[in-house]
C-alpha cells in the first residue's frame, strides 16, 4: 500500500513540477531529523491536545516541511512538533513537502524562522466568539485553547461602538531619541494621574482644538516644524502638570492645617 501512494506521489510531483516549489513524499516520523535548535516552543498542555488531535484525525493536519540533506536523510525545517506529536501519537506514516532545489545554511535557517514567525494573530474578539459558539466540550478541546487562553477570553468584555464607518486621520510625528525620553516621561504621568479601566475613543472634532493650539505654539514660540511644536506641547504639559500637583497638595495640606476655615 505504501508503495503504491508513493508510485502516485511520484506522478503527483511530475505534474507540479515547476508549479509547487516542493515534493511531497511519505515518510515514517522517526526517520525524519528534528532540529537541533529550535526557537519556537509549545507548552505541554499544547502540545499534550496536539497529540490527542492527531489520535482524533489518524494523522497530522498540515505538512511539515523538510530538506533532503547530503546524506539524504529529511531534515524537518517548520513543523518539529506536529511529527514529534506523531510519533507520540503513534502515526505509521506521515506526508510531508520536501524543499526542492538545495539550499545552503542561511537559507535553510531563514526558511525555519520565517515559518515560524508568520504565525499571524487572533482577533480577540472573533476568538472569543467563535469559542462560545462551540457547545459541545470535545470539539472545544479539539479547538486547542490551552487554559490560560480560555481565563483571558472569559475576562475579556468588550463593549461594542455603535458607529460603524468612524471617519478619522492619521497624524504621524518624528522625535529624536531625547524626545522621546521626554514623551515617554510626560506619557508615564499621565498614565498615572488618569488611570483607569474604561478606554475612551475620541471624535474626530477632538482633534481640532489640538490643532489650533499647535498653531498658537507655533506662532508664540516662533517654530516652523510641527514636531518641534508638539514637542514644546509636552513641555508646557509638564509644567502644568507640575503645577497641577504642586497646588493640589498646597490645597490638601491647607485643608489638614485647618487654614482658611471660618469657625
Amino acid at each position: 500500500m505504501a508503495e503504491e501512494i508513493r508510485e502516485v506521489l511520484n506522478l503527483l510531483n511530475e505534474k507540479l513540477a515547476g508549479l509547487f516549489p516542493y515534493r511531497l513524499e511519505m515518510v515514517t516520523p522517526g526517520e525524519l531529523k528534528l532540529l537541533e535548535k529550535n526557537a519556537r516552543y509549545m507548552r505541554a498542555e499544547q502540545f499534550q491536545n496536539l497529540v490527542e488531535n492527531i489520535k482524533k484525525d489518524g494523522n497530522l493536519s498540515s505538512l511539515p516541511l523538510c530538506y533532503r540533506e547530503k546524506d539524504g536523510k529529511l531534515r524537518v525545517l517548520s513543523g518539529n512538533h506536529r511529527v514529534q506529536a506523531g510519533r507520540q501519537a503513534g502515526v505509521e506514516q506521515i506526508l510531508v513537502m520536501v524543499v526542492g532545489d538545495e539550499k545552503d545554511s542561511d537559507e535553510r535557517l531563514a526558511i525555519q524562522l520565517s515559518h515560524n514567525a508568520i504565525a499571524g494573530q487572533d482577533d480577540l474578539v472573533i476568538l472569543k466568539d467563535l469559542w462560545e459558539s462551540i457547545k459541545d466540550v470535545q470539539a472545544k478541546v479539539y479547538a486547542g485553547l490551552d487554559s490560560d487562553t480560555v481565563k483571558a477570553l472569559q475576562g475579556i468584555q468588550f463593549a461594542a461602538i455603535a458607529e460603524q464607518r468612524l471617519q478619522y486621520k492619521i497624524v504621524t510625528f518624528t522625535f529624536l531619541g531625547h524626545e522621546v525620553e521626554n514623551l515617554d516621561e510626560l506619557m508615564k504621568a499621565i498614565a498615572v494621574a488618569f488611570a483607569s479601566d474604561v478606554v475612551y475613543l475620541a471624535t474626530l472634532e477632538a482633534y481640532a482644538p489640538l490643532y489650533e493650539l499647535m498653531l498658537k505654539i507655533k506662532k508664540h514660540c516662533l517654530i516652523k516644524n510641527t514636531t518641534a511644536a508638539f514637542m514644546k506641547y509636552n513641555e508646557l504639559a509638564l509644567i502644568g502638570y507640575d503645577q497641577m500637583v504642586k497646588v493640589e497638595a498646597e490645597h490638601c495640606g491647607a485643608a489638614d492645617s485647618g487654614e482658611g476655615v471660618i469657625s
